[in-house]
């Protein structure tokens, strides 16, 4: 029974279904699964009937249509209306607008109807044309007249000026050195790599490029120079260039020897090819030359040289270098710790652009002294001494003042005997030269005339203009340090082998060069331009690979005109023991001798006598070293051009003191004479042409 009553609709079932649950709880499972099987579909129509979802509600439409306009209706407004009344809403501003005047356009549309006479009034006349403006006044005529005499006026006032100035002396033109300027100016266009590269273009650099160009013809030799201009010779630069009338010329540096006119430069600008066309090329024969770049330090390991420039360090490779860096002068402490004003009025003779400045001052200067009795010491006091008679002056303008200090009692000490630098230091008195000997300077400081006052040894002071200093030398060894070069401790600069090599394909030649000597097993160093000069033709071969072994002899001159002329070669110094020959000159006219009266004035002076002005005229001075003579000095001999050679070769076979007598011989001592005709009197005159002018 409780089947068939599943079969009842589904109200009906609910019920049962709880009924079922709270009964029997395995019927109400089986009963669901017998519910799960019924198919409702068939029993739907007879127990539940379809009902519409609009059954009893109001259908609208969707979406709503927009309402109908209201109707329109024509009543009128009963209440009064503002003026300006807009139906519409348009915001329109309330303003009364006058009333427009009458119009003529009836008039006038009337007349031309009817074609009669017109009300309108005429059109009045056009007014009379205004009187043209008056002429300007001609200003320009005005500005004109009085630009010319304000400028007139402003000339003559110039004049004026310039009158007084050139009266009163304050008219000087204020010279200033020339800029350093570099060549080439850029780091860019210095060649990357050569094959012969040559640091430094003095005297040994100059003659290691002829050597490499004589052995080599087709090398390719460049040039890094720390001076800014091209390689010269710098021995007239304590002599000729003073006598110039007007100070040196950059871009010539002529002067003047046995009238001819010469130039220190060893090569013309032509001559150098520019870096970047040097690089360029494949094959030589070239050279180029980079003025004002300074050398920092070479890798001779890694065959590199390291140029500095305005951002670091430039490096150029090379397969052969030579370092030629020179010397540089020495200074006294003195002027070191001087202030300003004091060092610019002291020089140090030693570059061009040193004698740039040193002539300037000395020109202007009304007093001069020289400090130093070496080499160039002497030939500086005697050469501006000779200037003082060449160069013309003003008839007012009073002679130079030149003083020449120095410590010792004659010029030239550390090579000479005493009694012959006492005896050439009269040379230099003959040119007006005021020498104060066994001096030295203490102190310096500028008075308040602008001018140097010199604290001297003496207890005395000595107020001067310009001051210029010729104490020596020293190398340059910059180098050394940073390239792990080896130094010589004893005698100062780089030490080489006999073939003037420090490194493997690194050679040093000059003034900076500490050369082995196998002859003379001892190692020498010499300051002295030909010594520097045979240096670097070593050096330069010994590039090419021809290997000559460097066993020379010191060899160097001081030349004061036909005064003095002594020529050095080998080892010599005043610490030796020396042995003389003089040739016995006896005066033309010996003067007699007068007795002086006691307290009636100064005896006369036996060294301006003829006897001792003949004395040491013309000698040869040798200097021994265990009995053996190392060294000779030629006084006043007569010039031989193979002397040098000559003396080399005496002084290889090691002779001793005994054979004076034959070296003597040897060297033609017993043919000096001791007077020899002067150049001028050499020439031969040339033939008289008389009747010149029919020619």
């Amino acid at each position: 029974m409780f089947v068939n009553s599943l079969k009842l609709c589904s109200p009906l079932k609910i019920v049962n279904g709880g009924f079922l649950a709270a009964g029997n709880n395995a019927a109400v499972g089986h009963g669901a699964l017998r519910v799960g099987q019924n198919n409702y579909s068939k029993v739907k129509g007879s127990c539940c009937k379809e009902v519409a979802q609009t059954e009893g509600k109001k259908v609208e439409v969707w979406p709503r249509p927009d309402p109908p306009p209201p109707a329109w209706r024509a009543e009128c407004p009963c209440e009064p209306q503002p003026p300006n009344y807009d139906p519409y809403k348009i915001k329109v501003p309330d303003i009364v607008v006058p009333p427009m005047p009458p119009s003529n356009a009836k008039p006038m549309l009337d007349c031309s109807l009817t074609r009669g006479p017109c009300s309108a009034k005429p059109a009045p006349s056009p007014p009379e044309c205004p009187p043209p403006p008056p002429k300007p006044f001609p200003w320009i005529y005005v500005w004109t007249v009085a630009g010319f005499f304000g400028t007139m006026g402003v000339i003559y006032k110039l004049y004026l000026w310039k009158e007084q100035q050139e009266r009163l002396g304050e008219n000087k033109p204020i010279w200033r050195p020339r800029p350093r300027l570099k060549s080439p100016y850029h780091d860019r266009d210095l060649p990357a790599c050569v094959q012969y590269l040559i640091v430094g273009a003095g005297a040994a650099g100059w003659a290691a490029y002829k050597a490499i160009m004589e052995h080599d013809k087709k090398a390719k030799v460049f040039f890094i120079s720390k001076e800014d201009c091209l390689p010269y010779i710098r021995l007239p630069m304590s002599k000729q260039m003073w006598w110039n009338p007007d100070p040196p010329d950059i871009k010539s540096l002529n002067y003047l020897e046995d009238g001819k006119r010469r130039t220190m430069y060893l090569a013309d600008c032509s001559k150098f090819m520019d870096p970047v066309k040097f690089y360029r090329t494949k094959t030589g024969p070239a050279v180029s030359v980079a003025t004002g770049w300074c050398v920092m330090r070479v890798d001779a390991d890694e065959h590199v040289v390291y140029v500095k420039t305005m951002c670091g360090e430039q490096p150029i490779y090379y397969e052969r270098c030579l370092l030629a860096p020179g010397s540089k002068p020495k200074s006294l402490s003195v002027f070191k710790s001087a202030p300003k004003a004091v060092r610019q009025k002291v020089c140090a003779l030693r570059t061009v652009r040193d004698l740039e400045l040193a002539q300037r001052g000395v020109r202007r200067a009304r007093h001069v002294v020289v400090l130093g009795g070496g080499c160039l010491g002497t030939e500086l006091a005697w050469h501006l001494g000779r200037m003082n008679q060449l160069i013309e002056r003003k008839p007012d303008e009073e002679p130079l003042q030149i003083v020449h200090v120095f410590k010792d009692k004659g010029i030239m000490a550390g090579v000479i005997p005493d009694y012959l630098g006492e005896w050439a230091t009269e040379k230099i008195k003959c040119e007006g030269v005021t020498v104060m000997p066994k001096t030295q300077v203490y102190d310096a400081f500028e008075t308040p005339d602008g001018r140097v006052q010199l604290t001297l040894s003496n207890g005395t002071s000595l107020v001067t203009d310009y001051v210029l200093v010729a104490v020596g030398a020293e190398p340059r060894m910059e180098l050394a340090e940073p390239s792990f070069l080896e130094q010589d401790p004893v005698n100062g600069g780089f030490l080489v082998n006999t073939e003037l090599e420090a490194r493997t394909h690194l050679y040093v030649a000059g003034d900076a060069a500490s050369v082995y000597s196998q002859w003379r097993d001892v190692r020498f160093r010499d300051e002295h331009y030909d010594t520097a000069e045979r240096l670097g033709l070593i050096a330069g071969a010994n590039m090419t690979g021809h290997w000559l072994a460097c066993n020379l002899e010191p060899h160097y001159w001081l030349r004061l005109g036909d005064a003095l002329q002594m020529e050095v070669v080998g080892e010599v110094g005043a610490c030796l023991p020396t042995i003389a020959l003089f040739k016995q000159c006896a005066p033309e006219e010996v003067p007699k001798k007068t007795e002086t009266p006691a307290g009636d004035g100064e005896k006369p002076c036996y060294k301006k006598s003829e006897e001792y002005q003949n004395r040491y005229k013309r000698g040869i001075v040798f200097y021994l070293r265990d009995e053996t003579v190392v060294g000779l000095v030629f006084w006043n001999m007569p010039p031989i051009d193979d002397r040098r050679d000559v003396a080399t070769e005496i002084l290889r076979a090691r002779p001793s003191y005994k054979d004076i007598n034959l070296l003597a011989e040897l060297l033609g001592f017993a043919e000096t004479q001791c007077v020899y005709k002067t150049h001028e009197q050499l020439k031969e005159p040339g033939p008289c042409i008389r009747n010149w002018r029919e020619f």
